[in-house]
C-alpha cells in the first residue's frame, strides 16, 4: 500500500492538534482563543511537505560485460535486479582493475550504488589474487571513519563473497581498539584479504615501514610493516 503524503501529513497534523488541545486546555478563554489561532496558522506545527524529483541515473555496461568474475556479475544482478550497472559504476569498476588503475573519486546522489563501485573491484583483486597465491595476503585496507559502518561494510562484504561462492577464498577481518591481542597477533601471522579498520588512521606506511604517530603528528614508534 502505498503512502500519500499529503494525507499522511495532515493526519499527523490534526492528531497532533488535538493533542495539544487536551493537554493544554486553557481555562481563560482568551488564552483558549489564542491557542486555537496559532494551532490553526498554516505552517505553525509543521511546514508544508517538500518534494524533489531526480533524473534516473545513466545506464553503463552490462554487470555480465564488467572485468569481474561471472558469478559476482550475478550476485549484482540479482542484488540490483538489473542487468546493467550504473554508468558511474561502470567506469570505477573498469578504471579500478585496469592495468594501469588510477585514484577514482565517485560523486553522485543517495542510493546509487558508491559502495559497489570501489567495493566490487576489491573483492575481484582479492579473488583473483588467492586463485594465484593460493594463501592469505593482504589486498586492500578499508577505513571508515566509525565502527558501526566497518560493522555493517564488513556484513556486505561477506554476503556477497557468500553468495558468489568465495566465502572459503577470501578472508576479511576487521581491526579497531576492540580487537584482542591475540586476534592482533592472528592477523600479523596470518593477514586477511581484506582489512576494514578505522585504527589505521594513526599510522604513517612508507617503504616497508610503519611509523605511528599522534594527533599532532610527532613520532612515537617505529616498526616494520609486518602484513
Amino acid at each position: 500500500m502505498s503512502l500519500h503524503p499529503i494525507r499522511a501529513l495532515d493526519y499527523v497534523i490534526d492528531e497532533y492538534r488535538d493533542y495539544l488541545r487536551t493537554e493544554f486546555r486553557a481555562r481563560d478563554p482568551k488564552l483558549r482563543a489564542a491557542l486555537e489561532r496559532e494551532l490553526d496558522a498554516p505552517g505553525f506545527l509543521a511546514q508544508e511537505p517538500f518534494f524533489q524529483a531526480h533524473r534516473p541515473f545513466k545506464s553503463g555496461k552490462r554487470w555480465r560485460d564488467l572485468p569481474i568474475d561471472a558469478q559476482l556479475a550475478r550476485v549484482m544482478e540479482n542484488r540490483s535486479k538489473s542487468e546493467t550497472a550504473y554508468l558511474h559504476q561502470s567506469e570505477a569498476i573498469e578504471e579500478l582493475l585496469s592495468p594501469q588503475a588510477k585514484p577514482v573519486v565517485v560523486t553522485t546522489g543517495t542510493g546509487s550504488g558508491k559502495t559497489e563501485a570501489f567495493l566490487l573491484p576489491v573483492i575481484q583483486n582479492a579473488f583473483d589474487d588467492a586463485m594465484r597465491f593460493k594463501r592469505s595476503g593482504l589486498t586492500a585496507i578499508l577505513v571508515y571513519p566509525m565502527n558501526a559502518l566497518a560493522n555493517d561494510q564488513k556484513q556486505r562484504i561477506e554476503e556477497y563473497l557468500a553468495e558468489a561462492g568465495f566465502a572459503g577464498a577470501v578472508r576479511v577481518e576487521q581491526y579497531d581498539r576492540g580487537t584482542p591481542q591475540a586476534k592482533r597477533e592472528e592477523m600479523r601471522a596470518n593477514p586477511p584479504h581484506i582489512l576494514l579498520t578505522n585504527y589505521i588512521v594513526d599510522f604513517q606506511i612508507d617503504s616497508g615501514k610503519i611509523f605511528k604517530l599522534n594527533w599532532g603528528n610527532q613520532l612515537v614508534e617505529q616498526r616494520k610493516f609486518s602484513f
